[in-house]
């Protein structure tokens, strides 16, 4: 492949690693009639150091240390070089290896994006107090960002769904004051615990699979925000007496539109500077070499449903194996 052109406010960005995500596989196998006029380069997580700037940019210079998550509709990170636009960039955190880092940017915007965006919720706000979340699931990656924002940032009390011993073990390292199954019916379980109700829903799970149940535990005036496109009609209506909000949160659709860029590198920004204070811990990270192989594992892995935390493909050497909640690689 031929090194991107470069856009007037992109980067070029040597990878040095990049993450793998649930919508890297779903693009993968995506049925369509469409005959592809040039190859596809897979990938959205990246984290690597800038190579060349494009005419008009002023956030970055060649030398820095970057991540990010790309843009669904331009070629991707698993490749030796990106180009990306620079307003949806973040400077790496300073604590982190490249492999780590490269785990971190889609989690933590659409994490952040949902709670902020969809759930209308507020840093540091007293009125939070007492409110409850629930994050279906919550051991992969989106759900181990939600965790902690929510509890850490958001001040809610959270309560956490896994349906293994060692996922429910995750949720809890990372902040979740209940953890219950999500293959169980959710509502007897939220009532054993002595909750009638929680007022916050962040789904990340096929949409239609648990609405019904989201109705019934949403409490009045309740808000749900979903990361995961349904094939079925969702009953709305069933929200309409408790005048329970419903909201999509989609991470690309600021590049893909060309709307508000500047906010996804903020929050990359911001998020850098929770990490490297470490009041927000890193999910599990394995990382694999960074070749055809362990694309097509991480691929088969990512397809299981049973990742917890997140896959990276690295091109540093010391850097591959798993490791462990909080770790810095």
């Amino acid at each position: 492949m031929p090194v991107p052109e470069l856009r007037p406010r992109d980067l070029l960005v040597k990878v040095a690693a990049c993450g793998l995500n649930p919508v890297d596989t779903k693009v993968r196998s995506k049925k369509t009639d469409a005959t592809l006029t040039e190859p596809k380069v897979m990938g959205y997580d990246g984290a690597g150091v800038v190579e060349r700037v494009g005419a008009d940019c002023s956030l970055f210079k060649v030398g820095d240390k970057v991540y990010f998550a790309g843009a669904i509709d331009r070629q991707g990170s698993n490749a030796e070089f990106v180009a990306i636009d620079e307003r949806i960039v973040g400077h790496m955190p300073k604590t982190l290896s490249v492999t780590a880092a490269a785990a971190q940017p889609l989690v933590l915007l659409t994490a952040w994006e949902g709670l902020v965006e969809g759930l209308g919720l507020t840093a540091f706000n007293p009125a939070n107090q007492g409110k409850r979340l629930l994050i279906l699931p919550g051991g992969g990656g989106v759900g181990s960002y939600v965790i902690q924002l929510a509890a850490r940032v958001f001040g809610l009390e959270v309560i956490a769904t896994a349906s293994r011993p060692e996922s429910a073990d995750a949720c809890k390292g990372l902040g979740a004051t209940h953890v219950i199954n999500h293959r169980e019916p959710l509502q007897p379980q939220l009532k054993k615990l002595g909750i009638e109700s929680v007022n916050f829903i962040y789904n990340a799970f096929d949409t239609k699979v648990y609405f019904d149940q989201y109705a019934d535990i949403a409490a009045p005036l309740g808000k749900i925000v979903s990361i995961v496109e349904t094939d079925a009609p969702l009953p709305m209506t069933k929200l309409m007496s408790k005048k329970v909000s419903f909201a999509w949160e989609f991470m690309f659709t600021r590049p893909m539109f060309g709307v508000d860029q500047g906010f996804q590198g903020f929050i990359l920004n911001e998020g850098a500077k929770l990490i490297d204070t470490g009041m927000l811990k890193l999910p599990q990270v394995k990382a694999l070499p960074f070749d055809v192989k362990s694309i097509r594992e991480a691929h088969l892995e990512q397809e299981s449903g049973k990742v917890i935390g997140k896959i990276v493909l690295t091109r540093e050497a010391g850097e591959v194996g798993t490791f462990a909640p909080g770790s810095r690689v």
